[in-house]
């Protein structure tokens, strides 16, 4: 420091500009870190208005996240209406051509994980006129049938579930069996047409249909289509085997059909 103070000295007095000998030695000795404090400012100054870029920034990609939740829930609404209006449009099909038949509205609410046959849980019950084995439609095709029902809500039973038998009829040969299904078939998303005759003309691409006879289904909904036709060596008779027009599983709205009228 000495040096440096002596240094300064003699540097001010060769280039005496009037000012004092002690300002001189001043200004020569603190005039580096004079400029290293000004250019740590800047520095910092930078760096703080960077701070306050990042903070913007962070705040403006949360902005974007939530306006990215929101048009995910706006699509998903969109959907769910898409697919109600799709159901209604194939209920009033229904409906027009059978201006007996009484409904109840109803939407999904719960799937059971455990039970492989399909079945679900309906918002409408006993308050809506529901009753065991109501007939539960999509359109013209028959998706099941009431096994429980409360008060406001109520449990079907699929055509996938082995439990279920519904008379029915091949629409161009007019052949009349029953529908029903196994555990290996309805892994795999079908049922057949039983008890037809082993000589059967039955072929695939035909319409199975509910017959009417039995009292709990009305004539003319659809069960699936006929995908192929096998011998039943132990009865001497024939089994259509037959796959839903409907993907079951990814149904939200369906009706159930409360009263037929005079094909009741």
């Amino acid at each position: 420091m000495l040096a440096v103070c002596l240094l300064g000295m003699f540097f001010a007095a060769v280039t005496n500009n009037g000012t004092s000998p002690l300002t001189s030695v001043a200004g020569v000795v603190f005039s580096p870190l004079q400029r290293l404090a000004s250019f740590a400012a800047d520095k910092f100054e930078n760096f703080s208005g960077a701070f306050v870029s990042a903070s913007e920034y962070r705040e403006r990609v949360k902005e974007l996240e939530n306006k990215v939740i929101e048009y995910q829930s706006q699509l998903v609404d969109y959907e769910k209406l898409k697919k109600k209006v799709e159901s209604y449009e194939n209920f009033l099909e229904v409906k027009n051509d059978n201006p007996d038949y009484k409904f109840a509205a109803a939407t999904v609410i719960g799937r059971d994980s455990a039970d492989v046959f399909g079945s679900f849980t309906l918002n409408a019950g006993t308050a809506d006129g529901v009753e065991v084995n109501d007939p539960v439609i999509y359109g013209e095709h028959l998706i099941g049938v009431v096994k429980e029902v409360n008060l406001t809500s109520c449990v079907v039973n699929t055509v996938l579930n082995p439990k279920v038998n519904i008379s029915a009829y091949e629409i161009r040969s007019g052949e009349i069996g029953y529908v029903n299904t196994n555990t290996t078939l309805s892994l795999k998303g079908r049922c057949m047409l039983s008890g037809l005759d082993g000589n059967s003309v039955v072929t695939s691409g035909g319409i199975v249909c509910t017959s009417g006879i039995g009292g709990i289904y009305p004539r003319g909904l659809i069960i699936g289509t006929v995908i192929t036709v096998e011998a039943d060596e132990a009865n001497v008779s024939s089994n259509a085997i037959i796959e839903p027009d409907i993907d079951i599983s990814t149904l939200q709205d369906v009706f159930i059909i409360t009263d037929f009228g005079e094909n009741e």
